[in-house]
């Protein structure tokens, strides 16, 4: 059996902006400390308009992440297609991917916080299909010499050539942020690989989550076998909120607070926007589950731990929690979110230490 990979996440949530400068340093240092504890990747997200993330370009981060780095892969959870043109997005990835020798992982997603489309003029209900169609554009710029196009959205009326290609060929591996069936369904029809996180598909489904999640992955892998493709070449990331402690009791302590700060922030940011009355085409599923989801309590720290939503526990329960995901889900990457919602650096940087000492190389 192939070995168990382990990335960190970071959205740079920094509740205090006076503190801006000094955190995005210590985010930079947790990566560097990654790399040398032997975790796999370091993924990162882009947001707009809220402490909820900071990073606004997840390009230019990555280009920073690859000039402090060497050997560590660098993905994306998730590059928000829709909100630029999809030649701009291949052309600095391609970069990325140049400057960072090859270590480029394209995750894409299509967004879902109404505030960051209304403050680009970007129509929210339209994202599934730019998501689509913004993908093609960058993976044939990838891949083909020159490129026209003639989309819904995007057209490119004369051949272009994009210039320089990425290093890996024929592309960078891409992964596509899944939580309705509809999106597992076009991840494996695009022959992509999943991202899956505890904390969206927890806020949809609640105490089902993870019976859902399960359904979902079955989906994907009849809809791969009904294309003739084998599920099992694909990579399947799953995010989750994690601490480890030697005392169980001291990890929730320390964690309870800045998941809750996190689970307040996108519940707000997701529904603020959002139309009173009626659903935006696309998000009926999450918006109303999510909606719920507050209203009935499913929020609070003890409920997402007590439905595996996130994790923080002593090492050996970590173990098993992470092997029951594996076996369920078919994972190949767990991607740990360590630093949550400001979490203190000393905390973050123990427990990195700690899940790769004790952890990892159990699961």
């Amino acid at each position: 059996m192939a070995r168990t990979r382990f990335g960190i996440f970071s959205l740079s949530q920094f509740p205090d902006l006076s503190t801006v400068v000094e955190s995005f340093d210590n985010d930079l240092g947790f990566f560097e400390l990654a790399e040398q504890l032997g975790y796999d990747k370091v993924w990162i997200a882009e947001h707009l308009f809220s402490t909820y993330g900071l990073v606004t370009s997840t390009q230019v981060y990555a280009a920073a992440i690859a000039q402090r780095t060497k050997k560590i892969r660098i993905g994306m959870a998730v590059c928000a297609i829709p909100f630029n043109h999809p030649l701009r997005t291949a052309s600095d990835f391609a970069l990325v991917d140049i400057l960072s020798h090859g270590r480029l992982d394209f995750g894409v997603g299509r967004a879902y916080q109404p505030h960051e489309f209304v403050g680009l003029g970007v129509p929210m209900d339209k994202s599934r299909e730019m998501l689509a169609e913004g993908l093609d554009i960058v993976l044939k710029s990838w891949t083909q010499q020159k490129i026209s196009y003639q989309g819904k959205f995007w057209t490119i009326p004369e051949p272009v050539e994009l210039l320089p290609k990425p290093v890996q060929r024929p592309h960078p591996p891409v992964y596509q942020a899944t939580i309705s069936p509809e999106s597992f369904e076009q991840a494996a029809r695009a022959n992509l690989h999943l991202q899956m996180a505890s904390p969206f598909t927890y806020r949809t489904y609640r105490e089902r989550w993870m019976d859902e999640l399960e359904k979902n992955c079955q989906h994907y892998d009849k809809v791969c076998r009904d294309l003739n493709r084998d599920p099992k070449t694909a990579e399947r990331m799953l995010l989750l909120p994690f601490f480890v402690h030697e005392d169980a009791g001291k990890a929730r302590e320390i964690y309870r607070p800045h998941v809750e700060w996190f689970y307040a922030k996108v519940t707000a940011n997701q529904l603020a926007g959002a139309p009173q009355t009626g659903e935006i085409k696309g998000y009926e599923l999450t918006m109303r589950e999510g909606k719920k989801t507050r209203e009935m309590g499913y929020l609070s720290f003890d409920k997402l731990h007590q439905y595996g939503a996130c994790i923080a526990d002593d090492p050996e329960t970590c173990i098993a929690k992470l092997q029951e995901m594996k076996r369920r889900f078919g994972i190949t990457e767990f991607v740990l979110w360590f630093n949550i919602g400001g979490i203190d650096k000393t905390h973050v940087e123990r427990a990195m230490r700690l899940a790769a000492e004790r952890v990892m190389p159990f699961v």
